[in-house]
């Protein structure tokens, strides 16, 4: 790819990303930069840390409380890279059953949606979520596989005890969430200083 002149860059104060497949809205504040490529004149847009963005997204839907619909349930899955008959398995029903849940045929149990939603949460502290849950399915430990595993540890207990699921909303009120970058108080595992996803600043629906 060509090199960008960054001089001609500038940040956008607010965008609505679309390209992340999620069925509600994402807006990022103050951290997409909009760039010309000098050979073709057209428009770069450029995400920071888009793998910790799905991840800011999944963890920000799982712990809102609203029931998640079937295309939420199929958007944080294939977010998550995780193949249905996997899910279904750690889930404990049958690949028909989480895929007619998925198409919105059916309605997921309040039981089943929590430990999707904890299992999701889990997961974006993972480098690879499928693996992770074909290993504690296999009884495997997997706490040594983390990305900051006491940060994990202590927003997982957070989010077990509080996790609410209400049925009831409007189902014509969209959710939008907003997020920006800011920097973590800690190094990153390196040593170097790291930026990570602020979320949410708001929510809405």
């Amino acid at each position: 790819m060509k090199q960008h002149d960054r001089a001609s860059a500038r940040v956008v104060p607010q965008y609505e990303i679309d390209t992340l497949g999620a069925p509600f809205k994402v807006t990022l504040w103050n951290c997409v930069t909009l760039d010309i490529d000098r050979a073709t004149g057209e428009e770069k847009v450029h995400v920071p840390d888009i793998v910790g963005l799905i991840n800011a997204v999944v963890r920000t839907r799982v712990v809102h409380p609203r029931k998640l619909n079937g295309k939420e349930l199929k958007f944080v899955r294939n977010a998550l890279g995780v193949k249905s008959n996997v899910l279904a398995k750690f889930l404990d029903m049958s690949p028909e059953h989480l895929s007619r849940c998925e198409a919105g045929v059916k309605v997921m149990s309040t039981t089943s949606e929590k430990f999707f939603r904890l299992f999701a949460f889990l997961a974006t502290f993972f480098s690879d979520p499928e693996e992770l849950l074909i290993e504690a399915l296999n009884g495997s430990a997997i706490e040594k596989k983390a990305k900051r595993p006491d940060e994990m540890s202590r927003k997982f207990t957070e989010q077990f005890l509080s996790m609410k699921i209400y049925s009831a909303f409007d189902v014509n009120e969209e959710l939008h969430f907003e997020f920006t970058r800011e920097s973590v108080d800690s190094a990153g595992v390196d040593g170097s200083s790291e930026d990570e996803w602020k979320v949410p600043l708001a929510a809405y629906g």
